[in-house]
């Protein structure tokens, strides 16, 4: 059966380096001001287009937007890509950013657009889902038959498991990534899809269903 995690809110593994993307964005080698502050010092020092707040942001929420990218787009270098063009999104748009919905939030979705408008250039090309990265720390997964070789077995239900998550359509795909890799709440996930929470339900049953139907096999 899947199993979701059970860690806390927002404790969900980065996707090997992706934890720390680089960026060329950090005026110095100095230690940041920022490192560390609340989010209300960091929103503050956003709207006042503070170079320091995008690297508060990437210490802060690099983890899940580079996670949410890597979900999405199934490749490194391009996952690493849209954090740092997020982030220039982010310092661009941060005089008019209000707050409402959190500064989580906020970013998520940023990461979320920019990862559809890459899906929606290579969709037509040819092979652009081969070999994706295999997500070995996937925090869905299968539970293994207790008298087979567990460790084996992981490895191979994970590896299908990849298979079966790079196969769903893009909007279901996220949001198997945002519930069950970032373990965003369905409101958190409405606020940063923009979509109703109805929809985002949907989207999620249909992701589930379709994964239990491709992981069949691997059931007893």
């Amino acid at each position: 059966m899947l199993c979701s995690p059970t860690g806390p809110e927002g404790a969900a593994r980065d996707p090997g380096n992706l934890s720390r993307p680089r960026s060329s964005l950090s005026q110095n080698e100095g230690e940041n001001p920022l490192a560390g502050v609340d989010e209300r010092d960091l929103i503050a020092a956003l709207r006042r287009k503070d170079m320091a707040a995008l690297e508060g942001i990437l210490e802060t929420y690099g983890g899940p937007m580079a996670t949410l990218a890597h979900g999405m787009l199934r490749d490194p270098v391009e996952a690493q890509d849209v954090v740092e063009e997020a982030l220039v999104r982010a310092h661009e748009a941060g005089p008019g950013f209000r707050g409402e919905r959190g500064l989580r939030t906020w970013l998520l979705r940023i990461t979320a657009n920019l990862c559809r408008d890459r899906l929606r250039r290579r969709r037509f090309t040819a092979g652009s889902l081969d070999g994706p990265v295999p997500m070995h720390d996937a925090a869905l997964r299968f539970t293994p038959v207790a008298d087979w070789d567990e460790a084996l077995d992981q490895a191979r239900v994970s590896e299908a498991l990849d298979r079966a998550i790079a196969g769903l359509a893009d909007e279901q795909r996220e949001a198997v990534v945002m519930r069950h890799r970032l373990e965003l709440s369905y409101e958190e996930m409405s606020d940063a899809l923009g979509v109703p929470l109805g929809t985002i339900k949907s989207r999620l049953a249909r992701a589930l269903a379709a994964l239990r139907e491709a992981m069949k096999e691997w059931e007893r």
